[in-house]
């Protein structure tokens, strides 16, 4: 379950704001949770292009 947008940091609400939404690059696909480069990301579903990646600075 989602943790409410109070409680998540701006990388993570920007994932959940991206994840479901068709992906623009190939119209095919939605937009998932996933990892890119180790990093964790919004992904195709489709052809695995990323939209959006974070990366962990602590």
């Amino acid at each position: 379950m989602a943790r409410p947008w109070s409680s998540q940091s701006p990388q993570q609400q920007l994932l959940a704001t991206l994840e479901g939404r068709n992906c623009p690059r190939c119209t095919a696909g939605k937009l998932v949770r996933s990892t890119y480069k180790g990093n964790e990301a919004v992904v195709c579903d489709s052809c695995n292009t990323p939209q959006a990646q974070v990366w962990d600075t602590a």
